[in-house]
């Protein structure tokens, strides 16, 4: 309850990004002040030159920190005042070597960065020699003016090699890709901040040593043991490296134990961290370390306990998002690429399929023919008569034998009244061959219906491979609409949106996305944006997110449903205690309003079980893709495959809300009607119902639907017949409402004064 109470006071006092960014260039100026004038070994100034040289966008703030230290603080100050505007010079000369002088700024289009862009973008190797090159130079001039003596030779050669070591360690703070640079240039800046504070103190008390061992507490709670052992090694070598193994045992032990106990850390390693320096300095240590340390642990313990400190969430939060992103990416590629080898498969083992069943169809008519023939040939070639038919009569012979296969084909089996007389009494083994003739043909029907069921697996394989390739299709060339994203794009510049990518991206429901947004130079608000969007891609946006990520951000905003549908739907059975052939349903996925009726033929049970399974399978099947074809031949292979001989109608209708684009499907179902304003359409179809054919009939009407257009779809128990349309046609042309209920209702009142001779279903759907 407390950590929650803290964790609610620290988000309210969370600063904004501007006030974190003045922070920071504040920071940036006191740096350069206060590490310019700090003298290293051998009376050398390394840190300011190596935190101008190490800086990036914000050098000027450093410049400007350096150049006051130098004037006011420096022995040498007119020495290093023009070191550090050579070295400001040679940055800005050296951010024009950078060849990358492009980038894509400004929604799709390539545009030259700005001069403010282009200064100190430099990459780290630039940076570093910049900096030992002016390290050399004032090493070359203490050369030169001292008389050529050897210590400045040597104090050169180790100055130029501790600026280009420290530039590079603090040029990790300013990086955003690696996290250990990033650790690398905290601990350079830790290092240098302590030997320039080193010393200080208030009320006896070494003010830097607390602050040294509560850092080392810090880092150990958010990155471990080895984290916090590393900087206290480091930190105790600024400070003369006594303390390294004080600050070091303190970081290990406090990092191993925060799991257990945030008590039991800090007070463990105060502790060992005491015996340590007892058993190096004596018990001189009691009176040099423990008000420092003691102070510093009483202080972290609540800190930390309680998490009043914010975590470091920019260290290592570029490579931590780019490399969740990758994962991510990879991820998808791999899930792509497995599905798509599983979608080959179903195709390639329909395909196989499909030969087998080639392979074992049943003959036609000629082939019988020549069934018979082999037949008779086996029978005749030991016959005393062979001479009879083969030679002097082989024009009967073959009649026959060709009249015997005609019969096997039309009827499934050959019999004596189905040759001549003549040729009947001549043949001794005509019984024996129509014998042979008939059990043959019985194991040909029976691996036919099993050809047949072959057949419709293989069609089902192949239904079951276009779903896949519906479901998953990640290429942005398929997700991204153009003709949008080109609008989207105009649109953003005429507002002033800087940014470097926008794109418009989906099928039904429409993501905008804007990436690389730079706030700083954009001019227009997210809420202006919005607005604008909305006129020009004439869609409904939501009020849009903002994703930050150093000093550019992404923004989203979806696309809103524009309309939607009220539906009143009425079901009865002929009977009233009878079983309903029809079935219908009215369900929504993604933006997109889908109305299912499927009329049973028939009526009882089978009528309600394949109608009922009909609507449940496109159901599902539509929730998951929009591949209306596939779906709809999948429930026509699977009703064929029943035992019953039941087909059912289907009408189906599909709204997209966003766009308002709408379309039919009917195979065997009846007329719809469309009505705006003042006039009716009729929307009707030549097709047979769905599982009487082998392959699947249908047809589909396009249309574009807006506000209060009225949609209206009926069984045949209400439209019997498309002479039966002209009244209901009558009916919504006078209509004047907008309920759909009335609208249903009043329908029905005029059915049942014709008569309702079935199973009827009526839904009225209104666009609002």
């Amino acid at each position: 309850m407390i950590n929650a109470k803290f964790k609610e006071i620290r988000k309210k006092i969370r600063l904004s990004k501007e006030a974190r960014l003045v922070l920071f260039q504040i920071g940036l100026f006191l740096l350069g002040f206060g590490l310019s004038s700090v003298r290293f070994l051998f009376g050398t100034y390394p840190f300011g030159i190596a935190l101008l040289g190490a800086s990036k966008r914000y050098a000027p703030f450093v410049f400007a920190g350096a150049m006051l230290s130098a004037i006011l603080m420096m022995e040498e100050g007119a020495l290093y005042a023009v070191a550090f505007i050579g070295l400001l010079g040679l940055r800005i000369c050296a951010s024009f070597i950078k060849k990358n002088e492009f980038k894509r700024t400004e929604l799709g289009k390539s545009k030259g960065k700005s001069i403010a862009e282009l200064l100190f973008c430099e990459g780290v190797e630039l940076r570093v020699t910049v900096a030992a090159f002016v390290a050399l130079g004032i090493g070359i001039y203490n050369v030169i003016a001292n008389g050529y003596v050897y210590y400045d030779v040597f104090v050169l050669i180790f100055n130029t090699v501790l600026v280009s070591i420290v530039t590079f360690c603090l040029s990790g703070l300013f990086e955003q890709g690696s996290r250990r640079a990033r650790y690398l240039g905290v601990g350079a800046l830790g290092f240098c901040l302590v030997y320039a504070l080193s010393g200080f103190d208030i009320g006896g008390i070494d003010m830097v040593i607390a602050l040294s061992y509560g850092a080392v507490l810090y880092v150990s709670r958010v990155f471990g043991g080895i984290g916090g052992g590393a900087l206290g090694v480091l930190l105790g070598v600024a400070q003369g490296g006594i303390l390294s193994g004080v600050f070091g045992i303190g970081g290990v032990v406090s990092g191993f134990l925060w799991t257990v106990s945030p008590y039991l850390a800090i007070m463990c390693s105060f502790i060992l961290s005491m015996g340590y320096a007892i058993s190096i300095m004596g018990y001189e240590a009691i009176i040099f370390l423990i008000p420092e340390l003691l102070g510093a642990s009483l202080v972290m313990y609540p800190l930390l306990k309680f998490e009043l400190l914010p975590k470091p969430a920019t260290l290592g939060k570029a490579e931590d998002s780019k490399m969740e992103n990758y994962r991510l990416e990879e991820r998808a590629v791999r899930l792509k690429n497995r599905l798509s080898r599983l979608s080959t498969a179903y195709g390639e083992v329909a395909r196989t399929l499909r030969d087998v069943s080639k392979k074992t169809k049943a003959p036609d008519k000629g082939g019988y023919q020549c069934i018979a023939l082999e037949e008779c040939e086996e029978h005749c070639y030991a016959c005393p008569k062979h001479s009879i038919c083969w030679e002097r009569d082989i024009g009967t012979t073959q009649i026959n034998i060709n009249k015997m296969g005609d019969a096997l084909f039309a009827k499934g089996e050959t019999k004596k009244e189905d040759v001549e007389e003549k040729f009947l009494h001549r043949c001794p083994n005509i019984e024996k061959i129509m014998d042979s003739l008939n059990a043959k043909n019985r194991q040909i029907l029976t691996q036919s219906v099993k050809n047949d069921k072959l057949d419709a697996c293989a069609q089902d394989y192949d239904y079951t491979a276009k779903v896949i390739d519906a479901m998953y299709k990640t290429d942005k060339e398929e997700r991204v609409d153009k003709v949008l994203t080109e609008k989207a794009i105009r649109t953003c510049a005429a507002c002033g949106l800087v940014c470097q990518r926008v794109q418009v991206e989906g099928t039904g429901r429409k993501r905008i996305v804007a990436t690389g947004v730079d706030v700083q130079r954009s001019k227009c608000t997210l809420a202006v944006l919005r607005q604008e969007l909305e006129k020009s891609l004439c869609l409904g946006l939501t009020e849009g997110e903002t994703l930050e990520d150093e000093e550019l951000v992404t923004i989203i905003l979806e696309s809103e449903s524009n309309l939607k549908i009220e539906t009143s739907c009425i079901s009865r059975p002929l009977e009233r205690d009878g079983e309903n052939g029809d079935s219908y349903s009215c369900f929504e996925s993604d933006s997109v309003q889908y109305i299912i009726i499927c009329d049973g033929m028939g009526s009882g049970g089978d009528a309600h079980l394949t109608s009922q399974l009909s609507v449940e399978l496109m159901e599902k099947m539509l929730s998951a893709t929009r591949e209306k074809e596939a779906t709809l031949s999948m429930l026509n292979n699977l009703i064929r495959a029943k035992n019953t001989e039941c087909s059912t109608t289907v009408d189906l209708f599909e709204l997209d809300l966003v766009t308002g684009n709408g379309k039919m499907v009917k195979s065997g179902a009846c007329p719809s009607f469309i009505k705006r304003g003042d006039k009716v359409f009729m929307l009707q179809s030549r097709t047979a119902p769905v599982g009487i054919m082998k392959s699947l009939d249908a047809e589909e009407h396009s249309f574009t639907l807006s506000k209060g257009d009225i949609c209206v779809m009926a069984s045949d128990g209400i439209l019997p017949s498309k002479q039966d349309s002209r009244w209901l046609m009558q009916y919504l042309t006078e209509f004047k409402g907008d309920s759909p209920e009335a609208l249903s209702k009043g329908i029905m009142r005029e059915a049942k004064k014709r008569g309702i001779k079935d199973d009827c279903t009526l839904i009225c759907s209104v666009i609002n």
